[in-house]
């Protein structure tokens, strides 16, 4: 049985719509999982329409996900029905905003009840976001407090180089004044239980500096990287 996954639609005036009809209009998607989209229907069709798709958008319930047909040429859709049929698209909208949540929300609960295997997210609007009533900086915060932890890293997976990083969605001064050996050091423990978890045989970690060429015993910044990379 091939893994259910839950893509999330994102702000629905934006391009996330669009990028979830193209992608899954190639047939290799369906070849290594079963896609469904968090959302609103006709939004899917009308993107459909904009980037030329042949694809047909079917409603779903979450008592469907693991018996519905995922077929070539269909896409399946859990369709909350928040989108306003004259939502202008490009256009700041909180109500895109609180709907994106909505979308990310269903999709939580799904993965942790054990009905899904993975969530895809499209993109969102923070903007809009905190316009509709949810101030999260972003998806890995949403994620975070919708599963009750506390301190979470983002990755970022490429086929040979996976990067997580030590701080997320913060400015690069505030970020640089987060950094401390406890948090670093806890991130690489989570990097390489990941690695671990992924059956990657060879597991190596890298730590970036703060400063060009890792401060050049001094040469450059304040010791940053003595003082809060080294220790851990």
């Amino acid at each position: 049985m091939l893994p259910f996954i839950a893509i999330t639609m994102g702000d629905a005036a934006g391009i996330g719509p669009e990028v979830i009809m193209k992608s899954l209009a190639h047939v290799e998607a369906r070849q290594i999982c079963s896609p469904f989209v968090i959302g609103d229907a006709e939004r899917l069709r009308a993107a459909g329409r904009i980037v030329g798709t042949r694809l047909s958008v079917r409603s779903i319930g979450e008592a469907d996900i693991r018996s519905v047909a995922y077929a070539d040429g269909v896409v399946n859709c859990i369709d909350l029905q928040l989108i306003p049929a004259d939502l202008p698209w490009g256009k700041l909208s909180a109500v895109a905003g609180a709907a994106a949540f909505r979308f990310i929300e269903l999709a939580t609960k799904l993965a942790m009840s054990g009905k899904i295997d993975a969530i895809c997210t499209a993109p969102l609007n923070k903007e809009a976001l905190h316009a509709g009533g949810y101030p999260y900086p972003g998806h890995t915060e949403m994620l975070a407090a919708l599963t009750g932890v506390k301190e979470v890293s983002m990755m970022l997976t490429a086929p040979n180089l996976r990067v997580i990083h030590v701080t997320t969605h913060i400015g690069l001064i505030d970020a640089i004044a987060r950094i401390e050996p406890g948090l670093v050091e806890r991130t690489i423990a989570r990097g390489y239980d990941v690695l671990e978890r992924s059956g990657v045989a060879r597991r190596r970690i890298g730590v970036c500096a703060i400063n060009p060429h890792a401060g050049e015993n001094g040469l450059f910044g304040r010791g940053e990287e003595d003082e809060k990379i080294a220790p851990a």
